[in-house]
């Protein structure tokens, strides 16, 4: 196995009918560069199958990538996101492994939008992961990864 699913995340935490829904694929691989290849998803139901590709490298390191899937607004109900997640050799475009490197799911529910939606200028953070997908604290001359509410998702350094 050359990558694995660190974690899934959705944004909103609660969405409803009328949001964006952003499912955020924390990824690791234990080779040199990751660039991605290809994802896709499709809605059967209420099942949402995903699939990403990245190209691996040759060289033994730590790469750390986020992949984002943006789904338009679903209706009420109950889902369930299915993530494969696949590395190959070469490019991109790369030549496919045999088998899948790693599989996760996450489930989340869809409310109904009571009323109308008030704008509200702030976002909440959810959490700030390093480099390897771990959450942490804010730390100065580190490359952070800032994950809101909204979907955004801000790489920041803070320098001394």
């Amino acid at each position: 196995m050359l990558g694995s699913i660190s974690s899934l995340i959705v944004a909103p935490a609660n969405p409803n009918n009328t949001d964006t829904v952003y499912i955020y694929a924390e990824l690791l691989f234990i080779s040199s560069g990751c660039p991605l290849d290809f994802k896709s998803f499709n809605i059967l139901g209420n099942n949402i199958l995903a699939s990403t590709q990245h190209c691996i490298g040759i060289a033994a390191a730590i790469c750390n990538t986020i992949d984002t899937f943006k789904l338009n607004p679903l209706l009420a109900g109950n889902y369930l996101f299915d993530l494969t997640l696949s590395s190959g050799g070469g490019g991109p475009p790369c030549t496919a492994g045999i088998v899948p490197d790693d599989n996760d799911i996450i489930s989340f529910s869809v409310v109904n939008s009571v009323g109308v939606k008030e704008h509200t200028a702030t976002k909440a953070l959810l959490k700030i992961t390093d480099i390897l997908g771990r959450e942490t604290n804010e730390k100065r001359n580190k490359l952070l990864f800032y994950i809101y509410d909204d979907g955004k998702v801000e790489k920041r350094v803070i320098l001394e």
